[in-house]
């Protein structure tokens, strides 16, 4: 029994699946299935249930991986540890995210973070679901989490920006004229937003969004839903830029944060009425390490496409 054929279980468990779990290990699925095999012959028996079209924990398998939590958080934190007295100058830097964020707002840090620390290489640990990378950090994976800010948090949290979201319509839509113009000296939602259009305007527009089981989509979905829409999904995606791209060539609609579209996007952003925005946040589990600070420091300093952090209280 090893430490990375706990890993690849609880991966197998938390995807309830064998592809999908690959995937996120970036190995194979028959390397994975042989060591969740060569795991379960150690333990004297099986500890999933496996399921046509799913896979989970059989109660052999919750008490164990009950335990396999516990030891991967004190494997991580002993590599954690052993980092922090080597300072910053060795290492390496894990972050968890989820999919927005990596590609909308870390880019312009991790260049910097690169041109200065060269030797000290990047880890990124993505996650679909706001509530997975919680649960994720809290059982130790990441050396640092950036993501939205969780409504609860037991460790250091720092609010580092808020995001706006947009509406990206193809070009030729008819819809397009009645967006309102922003008022002179109103902020844009993004670079190349044209103004603003009420959402009650795409009641009959058909709409794309991520598939279920990002937690982006659960978000704009209950947004659209408040502002009184029941959309019609013609499309969804596992990639924002698909999503970006599909609605700009006239598919459908989608709502998406302003600083992961394309730049090159050929369709129209314009910003919902009434908005719709999301606070994001670094945490950890513990206390950051150096390395950690360190990387930290360069996020703060870094321009982004982020509004500033909103007036908050600690949670």
């Amino acid at each position: 029994m090893t430490l990375r054929q706990m890993e690849y279980l609880l991966m197998v468990a938390e995807e309830a699946s064998f592809t999908r779990a690959a995937d996120r290990l970036r190995v194979s699925q028959p390397a994975l299935s042989q060591q969740v095999r060569a795991l379960e012959r150690s333990m004297g028996g099986e500890l999933l249930e496996r399921l046509p079209g799913s896979v989970r924990l059989n109660p052999a398998g919750r008490a164990f991986a009950e335990h396999a939590t516990v030891a991967l958080r004190a494997e991580r934190e002993a590599r954690r540890a052993v980092r922090d007295v080597l300072s910053v100058t060795a290492g390496e830097l894990e972050i968890a995210t989820v999919l927005s964020v990596a590609v909308g707002v870390l880019p312009p840090s991790l260049t910097r973070w690169h041109h200065q620390h060269p030797d000290i290489p990047v880890r990124l640990r993505e996650f679909r679901h706001r509530k997975l990378l919680e649960d994720a950090v809290l059982a130790g994976s990441g050396d640092i989490a950036i993501g939205p800010r969780p409504k609860s948090w037991p460790g250091p949290l720092v609010d580092i920006g808020t995001e706006r979201f947009v509406l990206v319509i193809a070009e030729h839509d008819p819809v397009l004229e009645r967006v309102r113009p922003y008022r002179k000296g109103a902020p844009a939602a993004a670079a190349h937003s044209r103004g603003r259009l009420a959402l009650t305007a795409l009641a009959d527009h058909s709409w794309i969004t991520l598939d279920r089981e990002f937690g982006l989509s659960e978000f704009v979905e209950e947004h659209l839903g408040k502002a009184g829409l029941a959309p019609t999904y013609v499309l969804r995606t596992a990639q924002l830029d698909a999503a970006a791209r599909l609605a700009a060539a006239g598919v459908g609609v989608a709502l998406l944060p302003a600083n992961a579209i394309p730049t090159d996007l050929a369709g129209v952003m314009v910003e919902p009425d009434p908005p719709l925005t999301r606070d994001l946040a670094a945490y950890g589990r513990a206390a950051f390490t150096n390395i950690v600070s360190g990387y930290f420091d360069i996020l703060q300093r870094t321009p982004t496409a982020l509004d500033p952090p909103s007036e908050r209280r600690s949670p």
